[in-house]
């Protein structure tokens, strides 16, 4: 039989049922019925235990009931009044010395009354099983010369009476043959003691049952009867459990005084010391099943304890235990095979006359799936075969249109109706093979919608797939619709000829501005030309791609080509994307800082985290390449996030080593908002670090705020409403910086390296830089210039205003060692001290090219002065000052009145005792608002001078104050 075939599963599924239904029928019963074995077993081996346990009870009691009556006999025959007369007993017994006559006296009353006691014990041991000695042992304090008396069994001679035995010679040390004096007077009461070795009976093991007798509060003697442990053997050795098993006697401490095959006191070891611990810690075993191995067979037992202490233990081995049941069971599953064979026989004769209809329409069905749909389906039964057969029937005729109508879904895209991938690479290999055989250069087109994404986010999915399918329209019109094709969501492809083809992209670019109502995106495109080496279309998809993606960051419509080069460049960012892991957990990625210094003290106010990757199979990789290749990826995120931790690292080591701690900035991707919620990411790990979050700045380049006005402006919301100050970078690369500027609140500004190229081109580039500085200013944004490498530009950066400064100048990137290394050195150029901050910010702020940023605006006094007029920055301190800013005019202007040339006096602090400049300071000192003063010079000009306070330092209390030479 064919394990396919539905006869064989059937069948299968038939016996699988059965088995389930008995295996569940004894998994069912056989929880209860075991439970119910369990029981009876317990039950029957604890009634065994009882029945011992009763017989052996009654005996001791026999022998209790004997000592306690001979007991009885001794406490009522004692003559109180003769023992507290001779000193024998009383309150004042203890410790007192009696007298010769005393003496004589109690032993002769002790001799008489020991000799009645003997009597009445003799008569009740004769009469008692078992017992083999009888005695009483006075108290050597009561009588040092009477001692009792003591009675053993000889043979059939019956009690012969020994040396009673002497309390003194007895040593409490040794338990083992002074136990049956000392257990009975330290509990005070009745009591069993043993088993134990009689040195007095040829160290036999007996039990003895022990009365002490006391007298007005003084210890008479001790009474007592011996009865060996073989007597209660006797009960025990008969007892059979089952088969083999057995019951066994032990004391309280666990030796073994019978066992079958074990030897008389030792303690044995059970394979769990659980069991031992149980026999010894309670009273019996109850409804407890306990089971054990020993000797490598496992065992039950029960147990219970002896009136005289001992225990009592019945045990069988757990085989003969469950043997009925075992039995009942095999004869049970006997009986269920033979069912099931019977069963199997009968209905295999039936499957195999249900299933031939099945095997035909199964024969049909091959047919129908190898395409020959020409199969006879003449089954005409009424039963589920038939329908069956009906229904292959009217599958077969609608077969060929499903057929058809799945080769076009399978090779067509569905929103626009053009070729999909799988096609297009069929159609774009038969395209470029015929430009090729007609002479003509192919060329492949990678088209890319920008800002689709953020398109969707603002108009909706549905106005998206229709601006699609207006662009897909004009692609089939330029190209036809054999010879384009899209990929995926906003990307498409074209195989195109090389002639024309720019001219015609071009067209494509304006049209694509009139569709959807005007409501559309710009597009990029990337080209790969054939000529450049023939490869795969899908090989040529990849680098048209790659040349696309080069103008990720641009969001006009434009192309660029794939050219030879690039093609390591593609190698590299494959690379760069598949070693993105290994980089940071091996730190081939590694983060350098560059100081942000501040133009008016410089001191190091802020750091530029940057991270540089030093590959060990590339070296050293720039920015410009990792960068971009990360971005494609959608991985740009978890460098940036990698970047940061590494800042948290720096502060908090920072803190350690007692540097100081200034905000350090990080730069952030377009993707890095698409990847995640990079906004919380960075509070969480900020927060989590217990950096304060104003130490952490944010930097956006404009460029990415474009690419979704509103959203991003509401990120940099969430930034700044957290407490993290965001940058504007790179400001003045993009068209649309002051819209930006106008409509999200920065801040800080920072200037492209390209304004400080443009410096030393002319004035042009001072003028709008100034002005730049001035609008910054007006709407109270620090700024910042990158690339500053001259004394000259430097120079001119603190003149116009701006506040800090950034370049090769002052220092290049490094990493933290080398950074704690030139600390180490001295050589750092050193921290601003955080509380200064806020003085230093005024006093860079002010525009010595720009009166009305000195003035602040004041009634347009000034509008008619001319705004290159010689202006400066002076601090003072006490009656000495410095100047700290100047532009060249003011230089120029001191150098000729006074003599004073600035370069040469450096940072320190000079007293002026006269003049111009005394009267300076004098007034910078007094005033708290804005002054002017007129001061004649030694060749006659009349100085017309205005000054105002600009800010106190509220560390050193030094003064700020801008002053301007009007005329």
């Amino acid at each position: 039989m064919k394990i396919h075939t539905i006869r064989f599963k059937i069948t299968a599924i038939t016996l699988a049922v059965i088995l389930a239904t008995v295996l569940g029928v004894i998994a069912v019963c056989y929880a209860p019925v075991r439970t119910v074995t369990d029981h009876e077993s317990v039950e029957m081996m604890r009634l065994i235990g009882q029945d011992t346990q009763n017989i052996l009870n009654q005996y001791f009691s026999s022998i209790e009931q004997a000592v306690e009556m001979t007991a009885s006999e001794a406490i009522e025959s004692l003559d109180s009044v003769v023992l507290a007369e001779c000193g024998g007993a009383g309150t004042y017994a203890a410790g007192s010395t009696k007298t010769k006559e005393q003496e004589n006296r109690l032993d002769a009353y002790l001799a008489v009354y020991c000799s009645q006691i003997q009597d009445t014990f003799q008569s009740v041991a004769s009469h008692t099983y078992g017992s083999i000695t009888y005695y009483y042992c006075i108290n050597p304090e009561v009588s040092e010369n009477v001692h009792g008396f003591f009675y053993s069994r000889v043979g059939k001679a019956g009690f012969v009476g020994r040396e009673p035995l002497d309390a003194r010679t007895l040593d409490p040390k040794d338990k083992e043959h002074t136990t049956w004096y000392y257990t009975p007077i330290e509990r005070g009461r009745p009591s069993w003691v043993g088993p134990y070795t009689a040195h007095f009976l040829d160290e036999i093991w007996i039990c003895s049952y022990l009365v002490p007798i006391y007298n007005m509060g003084t210890l008479i003697g001790v009474l007592g009867m011996d009865i060996p442990v073989d007597t209660m053997v006797e009960q025990v050795r008969p007892i059979k459990v089952y088969e083999t098993g057995f019951a066994s006697l032990c004391d309280a401490s666990g030796h073994i005084f019978y066992h079958p095959n074990l030897s008389q006191g030792i303690v044995p070891e059970l394979s769990d010391p659980s069991v031992s611990d149980m026999i010894l810690q309670n009273e019996s075993s109850g409804d407890t099943m306990i089971r054990y191995t020993a000797e490598g067979e496992k065992r039950q037992m029960s147990f219970s304890t002896l009136q005289n202490g001992m225990k009592l233990v019945i045990t069988a081995p757990v085989k003969e235990i469950n043997a009925p049941w075992i039995s009942l069971v095999n004869r049970i599953l006997l009986i269920l095979i033979a069912a099931i064979v019977l069963f199997f026989t009968v209905l295999m004769i039936a499957l195999t006359a249900t299933t031939r209809p099945l095997q035909r329409l199964t024969s049909a069905a091959r047919k129908l799936a190898a395409a020959d749909y020409d199969v006879e389906l003449d089954y005409k039964g009424k039963d589920e075969v038939g329908e069956l057969t009906d229904a292959f029937r009217l599958m077969r005729d609608k077969q060929k249109e499903y057929i058809d109508d799945l080769n076009r879904r399978i090779y067509t895209d569905d929103l626009t109706g053009l070729p999909n991938m799988r096609s297009f690479f069929l159609l774009a290999l038969e395209h470029k093979a015929s430009m090729l055989e007609a002479g003509k250069k192919p060329a492949l087109l990678y088209i890319n919608l920008i800002g689709m994404k953020h398109f969707n986010r603002q108009y909706g999915f549905e106005e998206g797939n229709r601006l699609l399918c207006a662009f897909a329209e004009i692609l089939k019109d330029h190209y036809g619709r054999r010879h384009v094709c899209r990929f995926s969501l906003d990307h498409f492809a074209a195989v195109v000829e090389e002639q024309g083809l720019e001219k015609e992209l071009h067209e494509i670019f304006d049209a694509c501005q009139e569709i959807n109502d005007q409501r559309s995106l710009p597009v990029r495109v990337g080209i790969y030309q054939n000529s450049i080496e023939d490869v795969d279309v899908s090989v040529a998809c990849d680098r048209a791609k790659y040349a696309c993606d080069l103008r990720r960051k641009t969001f006009v419509s434009g192309f660029t080509y794939f050219r030879k080069g690039m093609q390591e460049q593609l190698l590299k960012a494959r690379y760069i994307v598949n070693h993105l892991d290994q980089a940071l957990s091996e730190q081939w990625v590694q983060v350098f800082y560059q100081p942000l210094v501040r133009a008016v003290n410089g001191k190091v106010c802020d750091e530029e985290a940057l991270a540089r990757w030093i590959d060990p199979t590339w070296g050293m990789l720039s920015p410009g390449e990792f960068i971009p290749a990360l971005e494609e990826a959608g991985l740009i995120y978890r460098l940036d996030l990698y970047v940061l931790d590494q800042i948290l690292e720096k502060l908090l080591h920072q803190k350690e080593v007692g540097l100081a701690v200034v905000p350090h900035s990080v730069n952030l991707s377009r993707s890095d908002f698409d990847a995640c919620d990079i906004v919380e990411e960075i509070r969480s790990r900020v927060d989590q670090a217990g950096i304060a979050r104003d130490r952490i700045t944010i930097e956006i380049t404009e460029s990415i705020i474009g690419s979704n006005f509103d959203f991003m402006k509401q990120q940099i919301e969430r930034f700044r409403s957290l407490g993290f100050p965001v940058w504007m970078d790179d400001f003045g690369s993009g068209y649309s910086s002051l819209d930006v500027l106008e409509s999200i609140r920065f801040d800080l500004i920072k200037f492209d390296m390209s304004f400080m190229k443009k410096l030393d081109d002319g004035k042009d580039g001072k003028i709008i830089l100034t002005k730049l500085m001035e609008m910054a200013t007006a709407i109270g944004v620090d700024t910042v210039c990158e690339g500053v490498e001259t004394e000259a530009q430097k120079q001119f950066l603190q003149e116009i205003g701006c506040s800090k400064l950034q370049g090769y100048y002052y220092c290049k990137p490094i990493p933290l060692s080398e950074i704690i290394e030139r600390n180490r050195k001295g050589i750092q150029i050193g921290y601003e001290n955080q509380e200064e901050s806020a003085y230093y910010e005024a006093v860079g702020r002010v525009n010595l090219y720009d009166l009305d940023v000195i003035t602040s605006g004041e009634d347009g006094m000034f509008q008619h002065s001319f705004n290159t007029l010689p202006m400066g920055i002076v601090e003072i301190r006490g009656d000495a000052a410095r100047f700290v800013r100047s532009n060249q005019s003011y230089r120029d202007f001191l150098r000729r009145f006074f003599d004073i040339e600035l370069s040469g006096l450096g940072d320190a602090f000079i007293r002026y005792h006269s003049g111009f400049l005394c009267r300076v300071i004098q007034y910078c000192s007094e005033m708290s608002g804005r002054a002017f003063f007129d001061e004649t010079m030694p060749d006659g000009y009349v100085v017309h001078t205005y000054i105002r306070r600009v800010s106190t330092n509220p560390v050193k209390g030094d003064i700020a104050a801008a002053i301007a030479i009007l005329s």
